[in-house]
């Protein structure tokens, strides 16, 4: 199975280093400003739901709140776990550049 190419074919250093940088920049700081926000929405949807548990203490929803808040903790857990890997990706894209530069100043 064959693809188009998303990128240019990398033909020096500097083209390179731009790309590191678009990668970086493009994808993973959106990303994980975006895992950043998703896990506020998921820990205000928490809050939310414990409030109104507590207003149904009582009644046959109350199970249905209370689950809904536990899969909303364990979807912070998780989305902690993926922006940890963004982190590192991004960590690892910085690294990338660094070479780039340094092979860049030796070679000028």
């Amino acid at each position: 199975m064959s693809r188009e190419r998303v990128i240019v074919e990398i033909e020096n250093l500097e083209q390179a280093l731009k790309l590191e940088e678009t990668v970086r920049t493009g994808y993973c700081d959106p990303i994980a400003e975006n895992l950043v926000a998703w896990i506020a929405v998921e820990e205000d949807l928490v809050s939310s739901y414990e409030k109104l548990s507590k207003k149904y203490s009582q009644q046959w929803p109350n199970s249905t709140i209370k689950e809904l808040s536990e899969e909303s903790k364990n979807n912070i857990i998780v989305l902690y776990e993926i922006l940890k890997s963004v982190e590192q990706l991004g960590q690892a894209r910085d690294q990338r550049r660094q070479l780039i530069e340094k092979s860049i100043r030796n070679n000028a």
